[in-house]
């Protein structure tokens, strides 16, 4: 019971981060007027927080435009957003903790499941996807903005990226039927946030198949910088149902 409690504050906490993180950055990126004058960039005062071009709306396009809403107006991508300077200074140590959490988190689910009545080869699975899941996503935090002119390099960057969110949704997806199985036994999981969790599970994997075809379409980036937001704020979200799933489970 102990580990389940500790699972639930994880699940909190992993959701809580990456969503303020990101969300905070992108309010703070929109929030000081541009001068061009003693240097161009955006100010707060007398004091330069971006350089010319860095902030998300940049030139007074606030004023023109109003606040960008990424995850309706597709504006920019959350990579873009968070390698800036002085963005990354909150955005990569964040979400290199939140990775180092991911770790915990999974850990934590081989415990839980491992002396219960279900497929343990399914178990290893949604524990060594998480924590392939967790390792990436630190991996990609460090190397986020750390530019090199070789093919090689920006390949293998591509590739971690990739590698991140397959294993993200892949995880999840065998953890839901784990859960399923175990509240056969279990009753108290078969509640409204385990049911949207399994479904959320399955619509990540849905969505993730399908948004490859948007590739094949010209004009199609602000379509697909649409889905990224929404798809980072429903992968996080799934820990906040974990959390919310799991709080009568006595286990």
């Amino acid at each position: 019971m102990k580990l389940v409690s500790k699972s639930r504050i994880l699940g909190l906490v992993i959701f809580v981060i990456p969503l303020l993180t990101i969300n905070s950055i992108l309010l703070f990126s929109q929030s000081f007027q541009f001068k061009y004058e003693p240097v161009p960039g955006n100010y707060y005062k007398d004091i330069k927080i971006y350089d010319a071009g860095k902030a998300l709306r940049d030139k007074q396009d606030v004023q023109r435009l109003g606040f960008a809403i990424p995850y309706i107006d597709g504006a920019t991508s959350i990579s873009r957003l968070g390698r800036v300077f002085p963005n990354w200074l909150v955005f990569k140590p964040l979400m290199i903790f939140t990775g180092i959490l991911l770790c915990f988190f999974w850990k934590n689910q081989k415990k839980i499941f491992t002396d219960l009545d279900t497929d343990q080869k399914m178990v290893n699975k949604f524990y060594y996807f998480g924590l392939i899941s967790g390792i990436t996503l630190i991996i990609h935090s460090i190397f986020l903005g750390i530019k090199f002119d070789n093919d090689l390099y920006k390949f293998l960057v591509r590739l971690n990226l990739t590698c991140c969110v397959l294993f993200a949704i892949s995880t999840k997806f065998y953890f839901v039927k784990c859960v399923k199985k175990v509240s056969e036994t279990y009753l108290e999981l078969k509640n409204i946030y385990f049911k949207i969790q399994y479904f959320l599970a399955h619509l990540l994997l849905i969505i993730l198949f399908l948004s490859l075809f948007l590739l094949l379409f010209e004009n199609s980036k602000t379509f697909i910088l649409i889905v990224e937001w929404n798809y980072f704020f429903a992968i996080f979200l799934f820990y906040l149902l974990y959390s919310l799933s799991w709080r009568k489970v006595t286990i």
